[in-house]
């Protein structure tokens, strides 16, 4: 079946959407833990977590730009790994970002408790009630829609590197510190905090933050220029991970002594707030709860055209593959949010919870994804020298490059699973491909069960 989907997203709605997938709530609440687990080399952390998101980025964009398709990864391994890991890696990106969407919803009640306490469980019914509406209503609102809560997004975290810049240099009591932290951190054993162990724990977090970034190849397949606009949203991400992460971050934990940053709350609204800076403070927290709503926007859009994707290849049901009269995925999005509302059920029961559990069981899946991402891209370029078929756009220093991350992204699964808060979702993971697997292959040799027929 042939995608029926309008094609009405322009080029600074894709690089809008390239920028606000990689700020979310892995930024604005996971960057307190990371800072709590490995000190201030959580800016090398998210340093390399840059570099591994560009290589899975730069895979991914060789091959959208070759096929641009709203299917994005799940399609590539459609196509490249096989029907089987093509409906692996559709259910799995389904349920990381129905997931996504419990996370940012539950994200925004926890910031709002900075100013007022509301049971959360009343935030999460709201928020997905109103951003599901949201994204039936067309495409193109989709995208100005996160076109400007990006641009504010990207609009303060410029402020929050201007304003802590000019403390550091012109406020005595800042700069002050500053100097103290920096001869501090001059002893490896206080910039690696908690040591090599802590570190690689931090890259749990870093992983998680860069949740999101894959929302550009979607929205390929509704672009209006792909070939263009595609490139230049991904060559931009290694520039925009240094700024918007590794010199924020950096200027946090100069700005202020890290162990006394809180690991509960934003980082940035604390410090903020501890140097006496609430109104700075107040408008960080507004911006992350900005922050979080844009990652919910995109999350309902993403796991609804994997959902549709799934169902356009017999892979899910054929009423999910049903587009309303202004072309959009309105099964499969009211599905999505049907399901992102069991977080209000988890909300109400066990709210102290849920983030820690959340956070966990997302970077699993997210690495799930990048393993499937890489694979894809290794037997697609395998095709096309195979072909002798030249690219417009390539990843460098294939094919090692996609073992080395790979590799590390291994090492990340490793270290999860010696960690008593994230080692259930480790051992997890086995179980749910193999849950996966067993359907498709139950399924795939009977005739029209509830899976299509080819």
């Amino acid at each position: 079946m042939q995608e029926n989907l309008e094609h009405k997203l322009k080029n600074r709605h894709i690089q809008m959407i390239a920028i606000g997938g990689a700020i979310g709530t892995g930024f604005f609440l996971g960057s307190a833990s990371a800072i709590q687990m490995t000190g201030p080399s959580i800016a090398l952390a998210y340093l390399l977590g840059g570099v591994i998101i560009y290589a899975v980025m730069r895979a991914l964009g060789e091959m959208t730009v070759d096929h641009p398709t709203s299917g994005s990864f799940v399609e590539y391994a459609h196509r490249n790994l096989g029907t089987g890991a093509g409906f692996v890696a559709g259910w799995n990106a389904w349920l990381l970002f129905t997931c996504a969407c419990m996370l940012e919803v539950t994200a925004v009640g926890t910031l709002l408790d900075y100013w007022i306490q509301i049971p959360h469980w009343i935030t999460c019914i709201v928020l997905l009630v109103t951003f599901g509406g949201l994204n039936l209503i067309g495409v193109k609102y989709f995208g100005e829609t996160e076109f400007w809560f990006a641009g504010i997004k990207v609009a303060v975290i410029i402020f929050m590197i201007v304003m802590g810049a000019y403390l550091l240099f012109a406020d005595h009591e800042v700069h002050q510190i500053a100097a103290n932290n920096i001869h501090n951190y001059k002893d490896g054993k206080v910039f690696f905090s908690h040591g090599l162990l802590g570190f690689l724990n931090s890259l749990v977090i870093v992983c998680l933050s860069f949740c999101g970034s894959e929302f550009v190849s979607v929205a390929a397949g509704e672009a209006e220029n792909p070939k263009k606009s595609i490139p230049k949203a991904i060559n931009g991400v290694i520039i925009r991970i240094i700024l918007f992460y590794v010199l924020t971050i950096s200027i946090i934990v100069l700005m202020y002594p890290f162990e006394n940053i809180s690991a509960k709350t934003n980082p940035f609204t604390d410090v903020f707030a501890k140097l006496g800076f609430n109104h700075a403070a107040d408008i960080i927290n507004l911006v992350a709860i900005t922050a979080s709503l844009s990652a919910l926007n995109s999350c309902i859009y993403v796991a609804a055209r994997f959902l549709y994707r799934l169902s356009l290849n017999g892979q899910a049901p054929k009423s999910f593959a049903k587009v309303s009269k202004n072309h959009l995925p309105r099964n499969a999005t009211l599905f999505t949010v049907g399901m992102a509302f069991l977080v209000v059920i988890a909300n109400y029961t066990f709210p102290a919870n849920i983030l820690q559990y959340l956070f966990a069981l997302i970077t699993v899946a997210i690495i799930i994804n990048w393993y499937i991402i890489l694979l894809s891209h290794m037997m697609f370029r395998k095709e096309q020298i195979m072909n002798g078929k030249s690219l417009d756009y390539f990843m460098p220093g294939y094919p090692y490059v996609n073992m080395l991350i790979m590799g590390i992204l291994f090492i990340v699964l490793v270290v999860m699973s010696k960690n008593d808060e994230m080692s259930l979702s480790v051992y997890i993971a086995p179980a749910w491909l193999l849950i996966l697997s067993m359907i498709y292959a139950a399924s795939s040799g009977k005739k029209n069960m509830y899976l299509n027929k080819k």
